[in-house]
């Protein structure tokens, strides 16, 4: 599969990888049939939920107004909901545009650093008022979550192109415990192709410690991974690797967060999976800037997490 990237509100080609993806028990007939399908990423919102809604809400009622054509499957939000966890209006201003997950626009969170109660404790009692697990457990993708009664973990599955697909969201800095929960997640679908949404997993093309950790001790160990997507990091850039079973990773990651500029908290990512062209179509959007291109901070030396 090759991925095209692109940074655009009408389009600019970038630069072109290769990706394999793992077909499943799907019969020929399927992978011949399979459909083109979007997944949207929604990088940190946290300035959007406390200074723009209205960026955040057109980005989700894009999202909306496009799921039939572009035939949207899922929304990843890689973090940082919210800039002020103990600010109920940021929480209220994300809920306004995110809406409930429903068949219709499902969606899946890995929580920041500033969505929790203390970065120290790394409790997350605040964003599991917000977003609770009942929020997601009627999804027909929802599988489970860590803790089992609360939402700071949690995996969704879905079909689409032709394969399975499993989702693994992972807050913050994730712990031990976590990596060895979601390692036995993903050991238990090996014929779905894997991805992981968390939060700060790398800084453009350099992995922090937190990815690092998550690479050594959970992506590169399970042969069925195929992205990581994370954000932190006022950055982009994306970090190809061979997992110990020989599968090739993307790890993906993306912020245009801005404290005193509207535009640049506007844009999300979409991605378009061709399973029969076998091509991955990466695009950074805006559905509300006249802008061409987000503005952002390119160096790994300059760039910064907030």
């Amino acid at each position: 599969m090759r991925i095209t990237k692109t940074t655009r509100l009408l389009g600019a080609a970038l630069t072109a990888l290769m990706v394999t993806v793992l077909h499943g028990p799907a019969a020929p007939a399927q992978a011949l049939a399979a459909e083109t399908f979007t997944i949207v990423m929604l990088p940190d919102t946290q300035y959007a939920s406390e200074y723009w809604p209205e960026v955040y809400r057109a980005q989700m009622q894009w999202v909306a107004d496009q799921r039939t054509a572009r035939n949207i499957k899922y929304v990843l939000h890689v973090g940082d909901v919210v800039d002020n966890s103990d600010q109920l209006a940021q929480w209220n201003n994300s809920k306004s545009a995110m809406g409930l997950p429903t068949d219709d626009v499902p969606y899946i969170i890995g929580p920041g650093n500033h969505d929790l109660d203390s970065v120290t404790t790394r409790a997350a009692t605040r964003y599991n008022t917000h977003y609770p697990r009942s929020n997601f457990t009627a999804l027909p993708s929802f599988g489970g979550t860590y803790p089992a009664n609360q939402n700071d973990n949690t995996y969704h599955t879905f079909s689409a192109g032709g394969v399975d697909w499993l989702v693994v969201a992972m807050k913050y800095a994730p712990s031990a415990a976590e990596i060895t929960w979601a390692n036995s997640v993903v050991a238990a679908h090996p014929n779905h192709n894997a991805i992981l949404v968390t939060h700060a997993y790398q800084n453009g093309t350099t992995k922090d410690t937190n990815g690092n950790n998550l690479w050594t001790n959970l992506v590169s160990k399970q042969g069925n991974f195929r992205f990581t997507f994370s954000g932190h990091y006022v950055n982009a850039g994306v970090i190809t690797q061979q997992g110990t079973k020989g599968n090739t990773v993307h790890q993906i990651q993306a912020d245009y967060q801005n404290s005193s500029q509207r535009d640049p908290n506007s844009f999300l990512r979409i991605m378009t999976v061709d399973p029969n062209a076998k091509t991955l179509d990466v695009k950074t959007y805006s559905p509300s800037s006249t802008r061409t291109r987000p503005t952002r901070r390119t160096s790994s030396s300059s760039a910064t997490s907030t």
